[in-house]
């Protein structure tokens, strides 16, 4: 899966594309099979953006890249359930809600027109949840959050077979918990549902304390090759070096 951050403020690549519709080709031609289209940053301490901003950031390249692409897999990255609607109805495969469903309208989109749902563990909004980032036990804390997030998104009307599941590295959670659970990802093969992992070039994977995202990636492409253990879906930034890295 690759990342399209159409925000000025995203962590790593922030900065409207020139051409989103460009950048998603080069990352298709790399060998992406999804590409993730975000219009609202979900970094510690970014703002929120009206539902207005965000459609007219998206929707826009999402009919460009629909158009040019017809046979991606294409996901939007929002927890709002009115641009959801309207992304799924321009095309969209997959809805990749980063607040955990907590909207269930978000899954009633998805049940409506028959979408994926990705379902993300996620605490606070980003201007509040590294504040939240304290567990008794994560792997079973994040497991129930699943199961509950799973019985609404059912309830909802939203088949099984097109739930997928993130843990939310970097969403209130510590370095030391996000290395835990990149450890531990096989906990959640239980549930039966296939696993997204987003880790691109996130500030847990520092080697140092005052590094940038631009000099993670030998340790983002580590942790995928770890992940893809277990991992059913990897988004990231960097579609060809993750590529060639877990093909050595």
């Amino acid at each position: 899966m690759g990342i399209l951050n159409i925000t000025p403020d995203s962590f790593f690549d922030g900065g409207v594309p020139a051409s989103p519709a460009e950048r998603a080709a080069q990352m298709i031609k790399e060998g992406a099979a999804v590409i993730d289209i975000g219009g609202e940053s979900t970094r510690p301490g970014a703002l929120p953006v009206s539902l207005q901003e965000e459609e007219e950031r998206v929707l826009p390249a999402l009919r460009r890249i629909r158009a040019a692409h017809p046979q991606i897999l294409i996901s939007v990255d929002t927890y709002k359930p009115a641009l959801a609607a309207k992304a799924a109805a321009l095309g969209a495969d997959i809805l990749n809600d980063p607040s955990g469903l907590s909207d269930v309208k978000m899954a009633q989109v998805a049940a409506a027109q028959n979408k994926k749902l990705v379902i993300m563990h996620a605490r606070g909004t980003p201007q509040t949840m590294n504040k939240l980032a304290v567990y008794n036990n994560i792997l079973e804390e994040i497991k129930s959050f699943f199961e509950e997030k799973i019985r609404l998104a059912l309830a909802a009307g939203v088949r099984r077979e097109n739930i997928i599941l993130d843990p939310g590295f970097g969403f209130a959670k510590t370095k030391e918990q996000n290395l835990f659970l990149l450890e531990n990802l096989e906990y959640f093969k239980s549930l039966n549902l296939p696993l997204l992992v987003g880790l691109s070039r996130k500030r847990f994977l520092s080697e140092t304390a005052n590094d940038t995202p631009a000099a993670r990636l030998p340790a983002t492409l580590e942790a995928n090759k770890k992940a893809a253990m277990y991992a059913d879906i990897l988004r990231v930034h960097d579609v060809a070096a993750a590529i060639a890295y877990l093909n050595k």
